[in-house]
C-alpha cells in the first residue's frame, strides 16, 4: 500500500523575471519500507520536490504547491496540500520528517543538540516529562552511534565533526519514529566511510521501524546501494521511473542511459576521456517545447516537438520519451 502518493505536482517560484515553474507534474507513489531514490543533476527539482511535499518553500517567492501529496498510512488518509498551517506541525516530524542537506547550517548554533533534540519531542509530546526526553535524547544518541552520547547532548554543534551532526540531524528526524523520512542528500560532503556507516545506520533503522524513504542524490552509487525504486528527473518533471536494477541493466531514456554512462568505470582505459552529456540544462523561463530533454539529445527528431507522455515499458517501469522503442539506447 503506496503511503505517500504524489500526483500532478506543479511547484511555482515568483521572480523578477517572471514565474517560474521548478516542477511540472510530478507523479510518484512510496510504500511503507519501501526507499524511493530521486536523482538527476542540480537543479532537476529534486530538493524543490520535497520542500513542496513538506510544505517548506519559501515565502513570499514560493508560491503553494498545486496538485494532490495524499498520505495514507490506513488509519489516516489526507492530502498535505490541503491541511490547514496549524495541522502542518502536527504532521512534519510526527508522520513525515526530513534531514536537510546541510547539517551546520540545519542546526541552531546556539542550542546544544540535546536542546533541539528534546524540543522536537517537545512539540509532539507536550506531557511527556523533562527527565523522559532528556533519557529519550540520549537514547536517540545512541541509537544513531554517537559515541558517549551523555556528554555530547551537552555540546554544540560546532564541537562535532560534519560525521556526528549528519548522525544528530538523523536522530532528530526519527525522534518520533516517522512512518516517511525524507533524506535529502544526506551523506553530501561526508567522506566514504562515515557515508557507509550512515547509510548503513539508515538501513538498520528503516527495517526496525517499516519506514518508509524518498532518498535524495545525485549519486548513482548509493542510488545502487540503498534503493528499492528511482524516479530520475530532469527539468521538473520525471524522465523514468523504474525498479532499481532496470535502471542500471535496462535503461530506457536516453537521459538516463547518459547518467549511467558518466560513472567511470574500473575497466576504463588510462586517460581516456570520460563520457559527458553534451549541453546545459535549460533555463527555466526558456524551456523547449516538447520534451525538455531535446537540446541535449543525442536522437532528437521532429516529433519531439511534442511532449512526450509516460510510457509503461513494463510493470512498475515508465518512461517519458515520444520515441521510445525507436532507438537502441
Amino acid at each position: 500500500m503506496a503511503i505517500l502518493t504524489v500526483k500532478n505536482l506543479v511547484t511555482t517560484f515568483q521572480t523578477d523575471r517572471g514565474s517560474a515553474r521548478a516542477l511540472d507534474g510530478v507523479n510518484f507513489s512510496l510504500e511503507k519500507g519501501q526507499t524511493l531514490g530521486l536523482v538527476g543533476e542540480s537543479g532537476c527539482g529534486k530538493s524543490v520536490t520535497s520542500l513542496s511535499i513538506m510544505r517548506l518553500l519559501p515565502k513570499p517567492s514560493g508560491d503553494s504547491p498545486e496538485g494532490e501529496v495524499i498520505y495514507d498510512d490506513g488509519t489516516d488518509r489526507f492530502d498535505i496540500l490541503k491541511e490547514p498551517a496549524e495541522n502542518l506541525l502536527k504532521i512534519r516530524g510526527r508522520k513525515i520528517a526530513m534531514i536537510f542537506q546541510d547539517p551546520l547550517t540545519s542546526l541552531n548554533p546556539v542550542y546544544t543538540v540535546g536542546y533541539q533534540l528534546m524540543e522536537t519531542l517537545q512539540v509532539h509530546f507536550p506531557k511527556m516529562s523533562s527527565q523522559a526526553m532528556f533519557k529519550r535524547a540520549v537514547e536517540l544518541l545512541t541509537d544513531v552511534g554517537i559515541p558517549a552520547p551523555d556528554q555530547r547532548i551537552h555540546e554544540y554543534p560546532h564541537q562535532l565533526s560534519g560525521g556526528m551532526r549528519q548522525r544528530v540531524m538523523i536522530a532528530i528526524a526519527l525522534a518520533c519514529e516517522p512512518d516517511i523520512l525524507i533524506a535529502d542528500e544526506p551523506t553530501t560532503a561526508l567522506d566514504v566511510t562515515i557515508q557507509a556507516q550512515i547509510l548503513d545506520l539508515m538501513r538498520t533503522l528503516q527495517k526496525k521501524n517499516n519506514m518508509a524513504i524518498l532518498f535524495i542524490t545525485h549519486d548513482l552509487g548509493v542510488v545502487a546501494e540503498m534503493c528499492d525504486d528511482v524516479c530520475v528527473m530532469y527539468a521538473g518533471k520525471v524522465a523514468e521511473h523504474a525498479p532499481v536494477e532496470e535502471i542500471f541493466n535496462d535503461p530506457q531514456h536516453p537521459y538516463t542511459q547518459g547518467l549511467i554512462n558518466s560513472i567511470p568505470k574500473l575497466n576504463t582505459a588510462q586517460k581516456s576521456q570520460l563520457f559527458e552529456i553534451k549541453g546545459m540544462v535549460p533555463d527555466l523561463f526558456s524551456m523547449p517545447k516538447g520534451c525538455r530533454f531535446q537540446n541535449r539529445c543525442p536522437y532528437v527528431a521532429e516529433k519531439c516537438g511534442q511532449p512526450p507522455t509516460p510510457t509503461q515499458v513494463r510493470a512498475g517501469h515508465e518512461v517519458s520519451c515520444i520515441r521510445h522503442g525507436e532507438i537502441d539506447l
